[in-house]
């Protein structure tokens, strides 16, 4: 059995008393960000689907968790993710992709690309608007020195 390193994003932040019952309870050990929202645990199992589904079974109950994803990319270069939905909701998935000739594996990884790609397209339109507003009303000499000071703070 191999070490799997995983994170947990919960929906809400946890006080000190849920997180040690629900280490307790499910016997794996577990390190919490400073807001309580992000837990890393460490998993023995086969592979990290196994893994996986071993954090889901014995915490399901305990935590309110939102999604499990691996620590650490696999020898592919990607991270597992693990995200609750609902029957008809993996129903849905699944028709789309069996549509587009998919697994649903596949037809999810590729929405879960594209969302993140539109994502960084907004934030650089956002820059792009945000440095032109500057723009106007500084010179390109001083904001380049506002974010030099910026930085070395």
């Amino acid at each position: 059995m191999t070490l799997h390193a995983v994170e947990i994003t919960l929906t809400r932040s946890v006080d000190a008393v849920e997180l040690r019952a629900a280490q307790e309870d499910s016997s794996l050990p577990m390190a919490a960000a400073g807001d309580r929202r992000r837990l890393v645990i460490l998993v023995s199992a086969k592979n990290e689907r196994q893994a996986m589904r071993k954090i889901w079974k014995r915490l399901e109950d305990a935590l309110p968790i939102d999604v499990l994803c691996s620590l650490f990319p696999g020898a592919d270069g990607k991270y597992l993710m693990s995200i609750p939905m609902s029957d008809a909701t993996h129903e849905r998935i699944r028709e789309r992709a069996v549509a587009e000739g998919k697994t649903p594996e596949e037809y999810l990884q590729e929405a879960i690309a594209q969302a993140l790609a539109r994502d960084r397209s907004a934030r650089q339109a956002q820059l792009a608007c945000a440095l032109n507003e500057l723009l106007r009303t500084y010179s390109p000499e001083e904001i380049t020195g506002a974010a030099a000071r910026r930085i070395d703070a």
